[in-house]
């Protein structure tokens, strides 16, 4: 039995990865929520054999609340220094890291704690810069636009489109997770600058984005073919996802 720690575990990916780890049947899952202190992190870290932190700040009231972000970081790697023994450790950090703004400077410098952790005691740390992660279960009007567009359009809202021609690229959340359970059987993905990835992304505009996300609501609305049956594999996961708002 191989026990688990999952920090953020009530977000948007930590719920999509205890959902699928909740499917295995050798895997003791550990939560990590806003609603624990630092003191029962050390604990859950002590009785940990793989630790994913995901949990972090995103839009807090103050900017010195990013800090958060950091020090979370630096006291989960001392709590494996603690605890004697190797622990291997999936941090999420965001392509914000490359911008220069709070939130990014944020991850960036989460990013360096468990790089220097990782130099300097071996252990087995893997860091991914996600980009925009989309699928069921982000929060709408927060951090995903494509969570906002199809919760917004499934009930009848506007929505607010800045640059139709922004480029954006896309993750789904599934994809997101098969990697996150390739990395817990120790097969992941390494990209040349040190940093993991998710393999395949989608990348479109602001503008097609919206334009799929009304086709799709018009097809619903119409009884008309629908996205699922699809070769398009975009298609598919952004009607799964539409759906997945158009119920709530």
């Amino acid at each position: 039995m191989k026990t688990v720690l999952v920090t953020g575990a009530s977000g948007f990916i930590g719920r999509n990865l205890i959902a699928r780890l909740t499917q295995e049947q050798d895997i003791n899952i550990l939560e990590f929520t806003r609603g624990n202190t630092l003191e029962e992190l050390s604990e859950l870290v002590q009785k940990s054999d793989f630790i994913y932190h995901l949990a972090a700040v995103m839009r807090p009231q103050s900017e010195s609340d990013f800090d958060i972000n950091a020090t979370l970081t630096e006291h989960i790697t001392t709590s494996i220094k603690n605890a004697g023994r190797p622990i291997p450790l999936l941090l999420t950090s965001s392509i914000q890291a490359e911008l220069d703004n709070a939130y990014g400077k944020s991850k960036i410098e989460a990013e360096k704690i468990a790089n220097n952790f990782n130099r300097a005691t071996h252990n087995p740390t893997y860091i991914y810069r996600l980009t925009n992660v989309f699928g069921k279960w982000a929060k709408p009007n927060y951090s995903s636009v494509v969570a906002t567009f199809c919760y917004n359009i499934a009930h009848g809202l506007d929505i607010s489109i800045h640059n139709p021609n922004t480029t954006l690229n896309l993750v789904y959340i599934d994809d997101v997770i098969d990697e996150f359970m390739k990395v817990l059987q120790g097969e992941p993905l390494l990209e040349h600058d040190g940093l993991y990835y998710i393999p395949r992304v989608f990348t479109l505009t602001l503008g097609e984005l919206a334009e799929k996300i009304y086709e799709i609501k018009k097809m619903i609305d119409t009884d008309t073919a629908s996205p699922a049956q699809s070769d398009d594999l975009f298609d598919k996961f952004l009607y799964t996802t539409f759906m997945s708002y158009a119920t709530t």
